[in-house]
């Protein structure tokens, strides 16, 4: 199928896409407006009852969490702030227009990872130097991805044959199939309804690592950050992020490595949370819960560099893992017939101790895998081993189990 008539088709469903409700639009225009004033936000929500009824409701929900109830619009505008509303709208709005278009798309499992992403965005937006609010960095996250839902209605058995391969290979399938990426799709359905530039930017250059961690969009940085968060909550990565990429964009954001496992932590209770927001908003809560084929281990992460190991360990404390420490281990004091997986990092080691580390592990009944970034080679000694990434999910922790049964 040609670029052009795929182009064509895209223009169609985005024509006849569910338009953006009419108070929310009327919503972005008010606070267009310099000279705005709460009382002109609360007439424009009050004159729908449907979504004002929704801000009620959910502002009364867990997902706020506010201490007294809300009874009147007056007061939720005062509590959530303009931003709060809009977003609120934005959010609503977004839902009402995808429920509304048919589609082949899973719509459980794009709902998992746009929610995924907004719960990362929105536990990391506290934390970044430049200040984004965190219902901005929520909506942002659950817009990111609008674009595959568009391609998805566009050409669907194109897309279908896209969505079946491996999700690391998405993009590169995107464009040589169909002339166009999700993110550009989505940037412009996002600039089609007139959204802000902001958002518009962060749903086409999520993937663009130079510029989401350029300093110039800080948006779009949380947003690729939320991105690699929610593909490791989830297992399913979308793109080859690699720990460089990561370091890249947290620098950028100004964040410290802490700050993504606090956020990794606060994902599930979030997600939770959320599912009052899709409850309301009319897409149901069947959200896919991130759950475990392996049972929790004892690991060790063979390496020297220090924050390496810090991002390793915190990746398996987030999957309910323990680490323990390598030098114990190495020395066999007590503990250590308990560890199950032994991690090995051989950047950070010598050709003649990979060699020994390798002859050791192989008589030991336990798994182990060679962490690799994309491109580097494997030692020698340890090529018939499993490999994983330096950013990893369940799914690719339990490849090595499945491989090694110990």
């Amino acid at each position: 199928m040609s670029t052009d008539l795929v182009k064509a088709r895209i223009m169609t469903v985005m024509r006849n896409l569910p338009p953006l409700p009419e108070v929310t639009r009327q919503l972005l225009a008010v606070m267009r407006d310099e000279d705005s004033s709460a009382d002109d936000v609360t007439k424009v929500l009050s004159g729908d009852g449907t979504l004002a009824a929704k801000v009620l409701k959910l502002v009364n929900s867990s997902f706020y969490g506010v201490p007294t109830d809300v009874t009147t619009i007056s007061r939720a505008v005062v509590i959530l702030g303009f931003t709060g509303i809009r977003n609120l709208a934005l959010g609503f709005g977004t839902v009402e227009a995808l429920s509304g278009m048919g589609s082949s798309m899973d719509m459980s499992a794009y709902w998992s990872h746009a929610m995924s992403t907004a719960a990362a965005a929105q536990s990391l937006a506290p934390f970044v130097s430049r200040r984004t609010d965190p219902e901005e960095a929520f909506i942002a996250g659950l817009m990111h991805d609008i674009g595959a839902y568009v391609l998805a209605a566009a050409v669907p058995d194109s897309y279908g044959d896209i969505v079946a391969e491996p999700s690391s290979r998405r993009l590169v399938l995107e464009q040589e199939e169909t002339g166009f990426t999700h993110a550009k799709v989505g940037q412009g359905l996002l600039k089609f309804w007139e959204l802000p530039d902001p958002f518009c930017n962060a749903a086409r250059y999520h993937h663009d690592i130079n510029v989401a961690a350029g300093g110039d969009q800080p948006l779009t940085n949380l947003v690729a950050l939320a991105d690699i968060l929610a593909s490791i909550h989830g297992g399913d990565f979308e793109t080859d992020a690699s720990e460089e990429d990561l370091n890249r964009l947290r620098s950028a954001a100004g964040l410290e490595p802490q700050h993504l496992c606090t956020a990794l932590s606060a994902m599930d209770a979030k997600l939770d949370e959320m599912s009052e927001f899709m409850k309301i908003a009319g897409a149901g809560a069947n959200l896919k819960k991130r759950t475990s084929d392996i049972p929790a281990m004892n690991c060790v992460v063979v390496t020297t560099d220090e924050p390496r190991r810090d991002l390793v360990t915190c990746l398996l404390s987030h999957l309910g893992h323990q680490t323990y420490p390598m030098e114990s281990y190495f020395n066999q004091e007590a503990g250590s017939s308990d560890v199950k997986m032994v991690l090995v990092d051989p950047q950070a080691l010598t050709s003649d101790q990979l060699d020994r580390l390798a002859i050791f592990l192989d008589s030991q009944s336990i798994h182990h895998a060679v962490l690799v970034e994309n491109g580097v080679s494997v030692p020698d000694s340890m090529k018939s081993w499993p490999t994983i990434n330096f950013l990893f999910g369940g799914d690719q922790l339990a490849k090595i189990c499945r491989l090694q049964p110990s």
